[in-house]
């Protein structure tokens, strides 16, 4: 849907099922890696970041660093709140049941315990809680065998370790690394467009007037309602595709 009107490089994480563990979990150090291989393909050219969960996560901090030879001009983030704003809402019941693979993931035994159930099984089982309910955005979800790639990827120790650490860094070292860059005024300053499930991520959070403390720029969030959930790409791609084609053709210089 989007080959013809941009440019992409799609990156897996490191660490999340084909490639490699990253030499450090954390976002910055993850995010660097992928700017290594997207300059080695497009060189210098303006870069557009768009990711979903983790893959935004990683975008916002790459775009708060604002590293010029990375030359991120603006960035798409998919269904997700600043990582220090998730934790805080752990004070909410609701939202601590909803996302206690947060905390658990994080633990030194997460690993282990996974395997212990299976990996594929506790990944058909995320995808299960966290998809919308709408009737067709599931058979999307599950179209080309999709949940089958992801769970087998899964059930890989290597990529269980991975995700883990991943989770483990989001509890450790970033929450606070995100205080103190609220602290000294260090935010996004690339126009951002923020896309979030209304009946996921928008019955936790006001996502606008959280982010609007985060970004110092051109700032757009738009739900997408129709019950549709986390996995905004599988679930709704017409209607995610489209608005970033046109987020990224009037923010790509």
């Amino acid at each position: 849907m989007l080959k013809d009107k941009v440019s992409m490089f799609i990156a897996e994480l490191p660490g999340y099922g084909i490639s490699s563990l990253p030499p450090q979990p954390d976002k910055r150090t993850v995010g660097n890696i992928i700017m290594e291989g997207l300059k080695s393909v497009f060189s210098d050219r303006p870069v557009v970041w768009c990711g979903h969960d983790r893959g935004g996560r990683v975008g916002h901090r790459l775009m708060v660093d604002n590293d010029p030879k990375h030359n991120i001009v603006s960035g798409i983030l998919l269904d997700i709140v600043p990582t220090l704003e998730q934790w805080r809402a752990f004070a909410n019941p609701a939202a601590a049941v909803a996302y206690y693979h947060w905390p658990f993931l994080a633990t030194q035994m997460a690993p282990s315990l996974i395997e212990a159930v299976g990996g594929r099984i506790y990944c058909l089982n995320n995808f299960d809680r966290t998809k919308g309910s709408n009737t067709a955005a599931i058979t999307k979800l599950k179209e080309n065998d999709a949940l089958d790639h992801y769970s087998t990827v899964f059930s890989k120790p290597e990529t269980i370790s991975g995700s883990c650490a991943d989770y483990a860094s989001a509890a450790e070292g970033e929450p606070k690394e995100q205080e103190d860059d609220q602290a000294q005024g260090k935010k996004i300053k690339v126009p951002t467009m923020v896309l979030y499930s209304a009946s996921n991520l928008g019955q936790m959070h006001n996502v606008e007037a959280l982010w609007k403390n985060w970004v110092d720029s051109d700032l757009q969030c738009v739900a997408l309602g129709d019950d549709v959930g986390h996995y905004l790409p599988e679930e709704a791609p017409e209607q995610t595709a489209k608005l970033i084609a046109e987020f990224a053709a009037k923010n790509s210089k």
